[in-house]
């Protein structure tokens, strides 16, 4: 396509993410991304989802009327989502009396509210929808054992079964399967990394923030706590 398609993505500048490595690489951890099509009120549909070159790929039932089949590219937003949590003011020593914890004085005490941490990508770009029978077969099936390996890098409970191969299912059956949906190609156009991350609090605060998450201790939690830790703050002494 020629133009871009119309987009927006509210991102202050301390959390904006320019590294194209970290958003590929959240993608292929999340391995799952929201596909958002329609005027007014909006479809959207969670797809596994592919990040080749400039396009991302994946693939949906035949019947969603969220893709029907048009040699006409639309607008498109897709939307990766990672973990993310709820951040407590009682984690900023900052602002926390020392009834709570904290070495607030004078104004300084309370002035802060909870939030939440996390990180996201935006694709926007211009979505085609295909049946093309021998790309479908390829893109499915090797995204498929793609993350089946990955059950088994991640330390699967039953990794001594092996990973799953396309060969373990009748040909007929593959077939069929195929024929029941459609591929859908995405040309990315704008590419936007949001990772909130507590950026814009003083080095204490930020320490509070990931130790109260990992004190609370849940699997989002604690991948918050490491991605907060290992974010540039805007500050690198506490004012």
């Amino acid at each position: 396509m020629t133009t871009d398609p119309r987009s927006y993505v509210y991102c202050p500048s301390s959390q904006l993410t320019t590294d194209e490595a970290e958003c590929r690489a959240l993608l292929a951890d999340v391995g799952a991304a929201l596909w958002i099509t329609g005027d007014g009120v909006p479809s959207a549909t969670l797809l596994p989802t592919a990040w080749e070159g400039n396009h991302l790929l994946a693939h949906a039932s035949a019947h969603n009327e969220q893709f029907p089949l048009s040699d006409e590219a639309v607008p498109c937003r897709v939307v990766v989502q990672g973990s993310d949590a709820y951040i407590s003011p009682r984690w900023y020593p900052s602002v926390q009396s020392a009834e709570h914890g904290g070495k607030a004085r004078g104004r300084a005490e309370g002035r802060a509210v909870g939030t939440w941490n996390y990180r996201q990508v935006q694709f926007a770009g211009w979505l085609r929808v295909h049946r093309d029978a021998a790309r479908l077969r390829d893109e499915v099936l090797g995204q498929a054992e793609h993350f089946d390996a990955q059950r088994l890098h991640d330390g699967a409970s039953d990794a001594a079964r092996g990973p799953w191969s396309a060969a373990e299912a009748p040909q007929g059956f593959l077939e069929a399967m195929l024929e029941g949906i459609v591929g859908l190609d995405l040309e990315i156009a704008e590419v936007v990394g949001r990772f909130k991350l507590s950026q814009n609090r003083t080095e204490v605060d930020r320490q509070g923030v990931v130790s109260g998450l990992r004190e609370r201790g849940r699997t989002r939690d604690l991948e918050v706590a490491d991605a907060t830790a290992d974010a540039t703050p805007l500050y690198s002494t506490p004012r």
